[in-house]
């Protein structure tokens, strides 16, 4: 794939981040032409709002319905930019956003949710340390380790819910962190946002059809109270179902099941599967078998499961 971008209104060192994205998705096959934007032929418009010739080319863009995405001004979380950069964020960030909007596939983004949980999905598979923060609640994302880190034990329950809140803000944490001694609270990744998707579960988006399968076990170490995700976990990791099959096949409410597909799809855990790996029809699912490698596990954390059949 061949893609111009044109640009306006970028300060030097925003015009160096996004040069080094582009790079980025060579990596990908989409190959990108960077050009300062007069008004001729683009595939794809960059601009900066901060800057007069940047809200010029946006007002022109939106007339001639060119595609644009946007580097809002610093602090400024309330404009519907249709599609919008973080100023702030390192050039691999940059790279996964602009693949995102020039190569959309059926997978959950970023776009479909907001806030912390939307920066999770757009992370996954990160490999460095991400600093995120809102207003007084500050975290280290570190997707590698299915890890998030806090100051303090108090910043968990309130980042929980704040989930969905798009004022947060994701950058890559500093060589020089002035409060590297304070990260002293260690949770699971995947329980936080477990735990978060359960509040919020009635806000989130359905992920209907679409077939999901375990890449890994997830760290459920701050959820074993919860066997519906141990349940889950146990027939994602056995092959791909939709949320709409688990439904129907265990009798688990459809919300819950769609909070935990998000959960850990934003931990990097569950991935999309093709049609291939999918699930066997509702009625032939073996419950005994899978409900014996539930106890299982279940004995691993020293629960006790009872099911009923539907």
């Amino acid at each position: 794939m061949h893609i111009t971008l044109g640009t306006a209104g970028l300060s030097e060192e925003l015009a160096l981040r996004l040069s080094l994205a582009c790079g980025l998705l060579a990596a990908s096959q989409i190959h990108v032409e960077l050009q300062d934007w007069r008004g001729g032929e683009s595939d794809m418009l960059i601009v900066d709002i901060d800057s007069g010739h940047g809200r010029l080319a946006y007002e022109v863009a939106a007339r001639r319905n060119l595609p644009v995405m946007v580097f809002p001004r610093s602090g400024d979380t309330t404009t519907p930019y249709t599609s919008k950069l973080d100023r702030d964020a390192p050039a691999a960030t940059i790279a996964r956003a602009l693949q995102e909007k020039l190569q959309p596939s059926s997978e959950p983004t970023s776009d479909d949710v907001q806030g912390l949980l939307g920066i999770c999905i757009r992370e996954a598979g990160c490999s460095q340390d991400l600093l995120v923060k809102r207003g007084h609640i500050a975290m280290i994302l570190r997707h590698a380790a299915g890890r998030i880190l806090t100051r303090s034990v108090s910043d968990l329950p309130a980042a929980e819910t704040r989930l969905l809140e798009n004022t947060w803000l994701c950058m890559a944490r500093p060589a020089n962190d002035p409060y590297a001694s304070e990260w002293l609270v260690s949770r699971s990744l995947e329980s936080f946002l477990i735990n978060a998707c359960m509040k919020h579960q009635a806000s989130l988006p359905s992920l209907g059809g679409k077939q999901y399968r375990l890449a890994r076990w997830p760290d459920l170490g701050g959820v074993t109270e919860n066997e519906e995700a141990l349940r889950l976990s146990a027939l994602l990791q056995r092959c791909a179902w939709s949320a709409d099959d688990l439904a129907q096949s265990t009798g688990i409410d459809a919300t819950h099941i769609n909070a935990f597909l998000w959960a850990t799809l934003a931990s990097g855990a569950l991935a999309c599967a093709d049609s291939s790996a999918a699930a066997p029809e509702a009625q032939q699912v073996a419950l005994p078998t899978a409900s014996s490698l539930i106890q299982r596990v279940a004995r691993h954390f020293g629960l006790k499961l009872s099911y009923s059949h539907a």
